[in-house]
């Protein structure tokens, strides 16, 4: 038996197979749009037999003087009136249901489901998936895929009824103008079938495209200070200009090849409509008994009707490729590897003593990053991490809140093994504050509870005073309650890093990390806040990254990273003692000060 393949798991037929079960939480709405789509066909119908009534009697009236019966008249157009006017109702009602239960649950549930599925990613995903791709996937392609909803109804349901509707009743009126019109139907659908093969690729390589777009422009604003201050502003443009004209050409090709479907359709149904006209003109000046003019009439106006879903399958063939490439993007991201969930119910029950045990890993599986380490750090300890950039100080912090998981060797919290734990639970025994400060859109007060959404607002302000940030933030213009905006340029770099360190102290987790936690703000400040920190770590288990070597110098525990490996570890005095490679570094920073 062959193995099934990347490209099997995402053929078309597969992802429409997809797409129709995950609409199937709303098949009730989608059953009522049938039954509404099946009347308003039937409705339609009765038009064309009521116009050929009319058409007889008026063409009666006039060659033969028999008097119009006014009665049967007023009846027939009473008939005809509603025939149109209760189609367009029920069609209209369809399309408010699709429309609004599709936007209720399946675009919105599509959604939730993209959201979760992200927290059950690894944090690899997050670090090496630009946020403009994810953005695009969640949005725009979700958008499209909720239009196939619709799609789906008014293509299979009310397209190939009314056909079987329409086309029944031309062969009830007369079996060879009927001919004359669905003729040709197979050449034009096996013609529209290729297009529409060879659309599916280019809506393919359209929203690849698309996400990088999405992506550049994410990245682009987000760094616009950055732009503006190395004025790259023509090089970005012409970037985006590059971007953007592959994105014109893409889309250009699938509209071109989906948007031919439709006139060849038109044609070939024009073509049948001019046909029937002249056979149906020849059949009544001939005086045949084949048909009258009531029969051609009938069948000129269902001739007509019968282009309607011929043309409306025509786009919805077109439309669903555009919507099998929005869904492969999709799908593929609900189909990630996710974390592994592990809990296997230990809690660490100690004040967080922690060891690393021959420790190794590498981010992509082929360079080490992390090489036999080593470390064993007694609860209460404050433990400093410092060495050369990309010696893998970060690393050791990623691997110990399982941001990433350890190739070999294991890490443990008083004595229970991290890789046992639920990660929720893990990473609730830590609080963190990391040199780049995040906050959301939403007050002050928010942003440090955050920490702690249960605590009180005297608890939210004792934090901020332990954080130094209270007299700042009752100078804002609303205080507490003053609205940080999404990119938070209301207020300094400085501010917002001691926001985070006020939400650290809210969490007040037994166990503390700070990744130069103090970077943003001035010196006279950092002496305040290092001695809240003093106070604040007091009794608690911490890992503290550092550049700034003098603001670690009162450490239990200083360990010096370098390519992976612990090279030296001890008090400042001790490593500054020994004369090594801690001292280099230390040393090094008083030179380029003075």
């Amino acid at each position: 038996m062959s193995k099934k393949t990347s490209s099997d798991k995402y053929s078309a037929m597969r992802t429409m197979g997809r797409l129709i079960k995950d609409i199937r939480p709303i098949w009730w709405a989608l059953l009522g749009a049938a039954v509404l789509c099946v009347a308003s066909v039937f409705l339609s119908t009765v038009a064309p037999t009521k116009l050929g009534e009319i058409s007889n009697m008026i063409y009666d009236f006039g060659s033969s003087g028999i008097a119009i019966d006014m009665q049967k008249l007023v009846r027939l157009l009473t008939l005809l009136a509603i025939s149109y006017g209760g189609s367009a109702a029920l069609s209209a009602l369809r399309v408010v249901l699709t429309t609004n239960i599709t936007s209720r649950y399946y675009t919105k549930g599509l959604r939730i489901r993209i959201s979760d599925k992200i927290t059950r990613l690894p944090v690899s995903f997050v670090d090496s998936t630009p946020n403009g791709e994810v953005l695009s996937r969640m949005m725009n392609d979700v958008s499209t895929m909720s239009n196939t909803v619709y799609v789906i109804i008014d293509t299979v349901i009310n397209g190939f009824i009314s056909i079987v509707i329409y086309t029944y009743m031309m062969y009830s009126v007369n079996p060879l103008m009927a001919t004359a019109v669905v003729v040709l139907v197979p050449f034009s659908v096996a013609l529209s079938a290729v297009l529409s093969a060879k659309s599916e690729k280019s809506w393919h390589q359209f929203r690849k495209v698309n996400g990088n777009l999405y992506a550049f422009i994410e990245e682009d604003y987000t760094g616009f200070d950055t732009v503006k201050a190395f004025n790259l502003e023509s090089r970005q443009n012409a970037v985006c200009n590059e971007i953007s004209e592959e994105y014109r050409n893409k889309m250009r090709r699938g509209y071109f090849l989906s948007g031919l479907i439709q006139p060849i359709i038109a044609f070939t149904d024009n073509v049948a409509y001019v046909a029937v006209c002249i056979l149906g003109g020849i059949l009544t000046v001939t005086h045949s008994d084949a048909v009258d003019v009531g029969d051609m009439i009938e069948i000129i106006f269902l001739a007509k009707m019968f282009a309607g879903p011929l043309e409306s399958i025509a786009n919805g063939m077109g439309s669903i490729q555009h919507t099998l490439a929005c869904a492969n993007r999709v799908y593929k991201l609900l189909d990630m590897r996710e974390m592994d969930v592990t809990d296997s119910g230990e809690v660490p029950q100690g004040d967080g003593e922690v060891v690393f045990d021959h420790v190794n890993f590498s981010y992509d599986g082929v360079k080490p990053v992390i090489k036999d380490l080593n470390i064993h750090v007694q609860a209460g300890q404050k433990v400093a991490i410092v060495g050369p950039t990309g010696g893998g100080k970060t690393t050791i912090v990623n691997l110990l809140m399982r941001f990433y998981e350890v190739d070999s060797g294991k890490i443990t919290i008083d004595g229970v093994d991290i890789s046992t734990m639920d990660r929720a639970q893990l990473r609730g025994l830590f609080g963190m504050v990391l040199q780049d400060t995040w906050l959301f859109n939403g007050t002050v007060y928010d942003n440090i509870a955050y920490g702690r959404p249960d605590a009180t607002r005297d608890e939210v302000i004792a934090a901020a005073k332990k954080a130094r940030a209270h007299n700042f933030i009752v100078a804002l213009p609303n205080g507490y309650d003053t609205v940080i905006n999404e990119e938070s340029t209301n207020i300094s770099g400085g501010q917002k890093q001691l926001i985070t360190i006020a939400r650290s102290y809210l969490a007040n987790r037994k166990m503390l990390i700070l990744d130069e936690a103090t970077s943003n703000v001035d010196t006279r400040t950092e002496i305040f806040i290092q001695q809240a920190m003093d106070e604040l770590l007091l009794g608690r288990t911490s890992f503290i990254i550092a550049h700034r070597l003098s603001t670690i110098v009162n450490a239990d525990v200083i360990l010096v990273v370098n390519d992976g490996e612990v090279v030296e570890q001890g008090t400042h005095s001790q490593l500054m003692a020994r004369n090594g490679f801690y001292t280099k570094i230390y040393n090094s920073q008083y030179e380029l000060l003075q």
